[in-house]
Formats: C-alpha cells, structure tokens, sequence
C-alpha cells in the first residue's frame, strides 16, 4: 500500500461496521413509514400502556392511520367492525369482547370465543372475520386467510374482510392480489381513505414515490380532517428530503391537532432535518410534556438535546426514559456514551450490568459492557463481554465486535480465525466481508482486499461502498478497472463527498482534469473538514494552473499539526507552487 492512502477509506471500512447494525423486521418495509433519520424507533410505543390512535373517526368510520404488517390488521379489524349487532349473527358482547382481546393482545383468548361464535353461527361472516384477527395475532397468517376467504365467501361486498385480505397479502408479498383487493374496495367506496393509503403503500414498495404522493393526495381530499393521509404525505416528504414541504403538513396539522403525539413526533423529526434543531429540541419537550409518562418521548427529546449538544440536558432526558422504563437498551445505549464520554465510565458499568440483571436473556447489557470497557482501551475484558453477547445472540455486529476488540488486545490470530469461521458459518454475511475487506485494505493487504470486496459485489453489485473502495485499490494497483467501478460508486450515491472524491481524484490523475476537479469542488464543499478532500482539491487546482487557489488551501491545511495520510505529499506541493 502506498503512503497516499487516505482518512475518506479508514471512514468507508468504519462505515461497514455501522451498517451492519440495522435490523430488518417483519413488517413490509416497503409501507409509508413515520420513522426519518434521525428517529428510528416508532412512535406507535410512545404510550405503551395505552393506544395514542384514540382520534375522532374521519367519514366513512374508518381509521385514519395506517399500520404495518400484523399490527394494522388487527388494528383495522377492531376499528372498522360494524357497530351495530348483525340482524342474525352472534350476540353483540360477545363481539365486544373478542375486540377487548384482540386489543389486549391476548389472542388465544380471542381465538377461543371466535371460533366459538363460528360453530354457533356457521353462516355468519362476524365469527370468521373475528377468527382471522387472532390468527393474524398469533401470526398464524395461512389460517388468517382461510377465515377471512370464508367470512367473505358469506359476505362478498365486506370491505372490512377485503381490507384484512389485501393486508395478508402485503405482509405475504403478493402485492399484485393486494392491489386488486384495494382497487376492489375502491370501487365499492371511492372515498375509503385506508384503501387509498393502502396503495400508496403499494406504490412506494414498487419504487414509485411520486404515484404513492398521488395517492396520498386522494387521501387526503377524501377526508380533508383524517391526520393519517397528512402525516403519511409528511413521511413521503421526509424520506424525499423535501423538508419544506414537509413542515408545511406539518405545521397544518399542528394546528389542528396540537397535542397529537404522532404530530408531534413527526414536526420534531422534519425540524431537525431542516437545521432546526433548537426548534426540534422545543417540540420534543411539548412532547414530553404531552406524555410524560412515555419513555420513548424522552428519548426522544434526549436525542434532540444532544444534538444540539446538551449534553447534560440530553443526560436527565435519558435517565427520565430509564426510570420509566429500565430495560430501556436504546435509552441505556446513549446513556452510557454519553457518561463514558463524561469521564464517567463506572457510572457507564453500572448501567450495563444493571441491564444484564434485568434483561438477562438480551444481549444489550452485555454489548454496552463491552462498548464501555473497549472505550477505555480495556480490549481484552470488551472481547469476554463481546464472546458472551455472541453466544447469547449471534449477529453481525457482534461478530465484528469481537474481531476488533480481540485484535486490539494482540489476539489477531485468534480473532482472523473466529471471524473465518464465522463466515464459514454465514457465507451470505455480505457485511462481514465487506467488514473483511476494509481491515485488509487498512492493513495494506490489497490483493486480499479486492478478492473480498469482488465477493461482495458479486453478491450484492450495487454495494456503493465496496465499489469506492475496490475503484481505489485497482487505481493502487494500475488496474483499468479503477474509472468505471469508481463511476458506477457514483452513479448509486451521487450525493458522497467520499465516492465524489474517489471518482474525481481518479480522474484527475487519469488526466481528466475539468470533470476531476468538479467532483473534487464538490466533496470539499459537503465535506470541507476532510484535509485528504482538501489536498485533493490543492492538487487538481494546481495542475489546471490555478496555484494560487491550491496555496490558498494547503496554507492552513498544514499550518496545524494535522495528522493526515497525505500530509507529505501536500507539504511537497505546496513548495513546488
């Protein structure tokens, strides 16, 4: 490896490790989601003891929101059940009372009277209906649809079963059925806003953001006063990163609704998207305030403090959730940095070992042990803690965890081998392996470094990270290959200084000097604190001729004691000019 490697791929291999730690659920990803950076936890927790749904109804009696997965079924089903008793069917406390169990959750008890009700009443499409709720709680989703299919062979122009279908369907991924049911509601209530935000949902899963704003927009004129077709418009705008547009819902819908948690929330999470974050602090105080029983409105109100870089405001919010709620892992997580970084460390210990002792079938405490103690350069006691967490739960993360933490107590032998074994275990771990890569490109291992990262994009060809990083390594390597894996980087993540540098800083030395120095003009501007960024700059600037503007960079680049990769070879330039 040579000595111009560079800080912007160390900070690429660090982002392999943070990737690895998101988890996948089992709700369909692809639905209209509330949870925008930086917020992830869902707000449907914000009051755990109690439903924060409780809105007045907009026409047609339905819902106003829409939920994921299981979750909306059963919600859906309770919600939209015919009020009124059937002329023929099953008494109406016994209906009253299989929706107590489905919104308790206690779905055996629900199934139990259901079925119950579906013997007693054979030709009613109330039991069955019933029936397939608790299925769906008990996520028994092949008898779910049975009894819906016989509720609505009883009753074919039931939208509320057609609903429950098309929701099975989603959770299944058999989005072309789902897609009929919904049209078919729609033809029976052109104005039904849960079908319309359904096939947004349908919509965004395809990709297709701006039909699922159209759909949105149905919604939302259908039942100008429902918060559910807003809100969903706010996450679209959200996820689009069209912050404006997205407080504007907002704003509107606060004004409406001013102590609505999901509102709230929302407001919150686009202020702080916007740059607003002393406003998003302010909102998440109303928030908590509005729930001042909820941990997760402390939370996130911590979150939001310490962004703004309240720390000691950030702390007690924190503490606030974990006396609410002690086996808070997330609360407890950020509360443990934030004392580790207070010089605080047995305070941090505490709080770990406090949630081994609460949650001792959960990895947390013992993954928050090892953060804190690897923090304090205590690798070999991380590793044990790691090992342990491991063996409770193996993931990703943790694996790679051990592999760092095991290295860094001089036990690389040892670690290179777990890891392997590892991957012998998981061949699929696409994050592992790019993990891999990366500590071989650091180590200076190239030709190791691009076989992994060839594996990794064999699997996954659109990887932008691997792609930057491979372009670099056939660039160390004279490899023609480095321009166009660089420009496919690009082509995925136009928007990275690091890929944007890549690419330019190929190009440059390549001799394509305009469009190099465009791109590197462009990572300066969005990563401006990035002295390899800024070297790279100095140099295309100087090579169009431009030497007072590259003197103009280098001068403070290396006027502190700044320790970059390329420190030299910008001292060198910098006399040449």
């Amino acid at each position: 490896m040579t000595a111009a490697r560079s800080k912007t791929y160390v900070a690429t291999a660090q982002i392999v490790a943070a990737a690895i730690v998101v988890v996948c659920t089992t709700a369909d990803a692809a639905a209209p989601r509330r949870d925008s950076p930086p917020f992830v936890q869902p707000v449907e927790q914000l009051e755990p003891s109690a439903p924060i749904h409780a809105r007045n109804a907009p026409s047609h009696g339905q819902p106003d929101v829409d939920r994921p997965a299981a979750g909306f079924m059963v919600a859906t089903l309770i919600e939209l059940m015919p009020a009124a008793k059937p002329p023929a069917g099953p008494a109406r406390a016994e209906v009253d009372q299989v929706m107590g169990y489905l919104g308790t959750k206690e779905f055996d008890k629900a199934l139990e009277l259901a079925t119950r009700m579906t013997q007693t009443s054979p030709n009613d499409p109330v039991g069955y209906h019933l029936q397939g709720g608790a299925y769906v709680g008990k996520q028994n989703y092949a008898n779910a649809r049975r009894s819906f299919d016989k509720a609505l062979s009883l009753q074919p122009d039931n939208i509320q079963v057609l609903m429950n279908l098309a929701q099975l369907d989603v959770q299944q991924k058999d989005i072309p059925s789902a897609r009929k049911r919904y049209q078919t509601v729609l033809e029976k209530d052109p104005k039904f806003v849960v079908a319309m935000l359904g096939m947004a949902q349908l919509e965004a899963g395809s990709g297709n953001e701006s039909q699922s704003l159209v759909w949105l927009e149905k919604a939302k004129s259908a039942s100008p006063d429902a918060l559910g077709p807003r809100l969903n418009i706010a996450a679209h705008y959200l996820r689009t990163r069209n912050y404006a547009k997205a407080l504007a819902e907002l704003t509107e819908a606060q004004r409406s609704h001013p102590e609505d948690p999901e509102v709230l929330d929302l407001l919150g999470q686009a202020q702080w998207a916007d740059g607003q974050k002393s406003q998003a602090v302010l909102t998440y105080k109303k928030l908590a305030s509005v729930y001042p029983t909820s941990p997760v409105a402390y939370y996130r109100l911590a979150l939001a403090q310490a962004n703004t870089e309240d720390n000691s405001g950030a702390a007690e919010s924190f503490k606030k959730a974990v006396q609410l709620k002690p086996d808070y892992e997330e609360a407890i997580r950020a509360l443990a940095d934030l004392e580790v970084r207070a010089g605080r460390p047995a305070e941090a210990l505490k709080l770990a070992r406090d949630l081994q002792k609460l949650a001792p079938k959960s990895p947390a405490g013992l993954t928050i042990e090892g953060d804190v103690l690897a923090a304090q350069d205590r690798y070999a006691d991380a590793a044990k803690a790691y090992e342990k967490a491991l063996a409770i739960r193996p993931t990703s993360v943790m694996a790679v965890k051990l592999h760092t933490a095991s290295t860094k107590a001089g036990n690389a032998k040892a670690a290179d081998a777990k890891l392997q074994q590892w991957l012998k275990d998981h061949p699929e771990d696409i994050g592992v392996w790019e993990y891999l890569a990366g500590e071989n490109l650091r180590a200076g291992k190239n030709k190791q470094a691009i076989e992994q990262y060839q594996l990794v994009l064999k699997k996954d060809p659109n990887a932008p990270i691997a792609l930057n990083n491979l372009a670099n390594l056939y660039y160390w390597e004279k490899d023609p290959r480095a321009l166009d894996t660089a420009e496919r980087a690009y082509k995925l993540v136009p928007d990275s200084p690091v890929i944007a540098d890549t690419l330019g800083w190929i190009l440059v030395q390549q001799g394509k000097t305009p469009r190099g120095l465009e791109l590197l003009q462009k990572a300066a501007a969005t990563d401006p604190r990035n002295p390899v960024v800024s070297y790279h700059l100095a140099a295309a600037l100087a090579k169009s001729g431009e030497k007072v503007q590259a003197r103009k960079i280098l001068e403070p680049l290396l006027a502190g004691e700044q320790k970059f990769p390329e420190r030299e070879a910008a001292q060198l330039l910098l006399k040449q000019l």
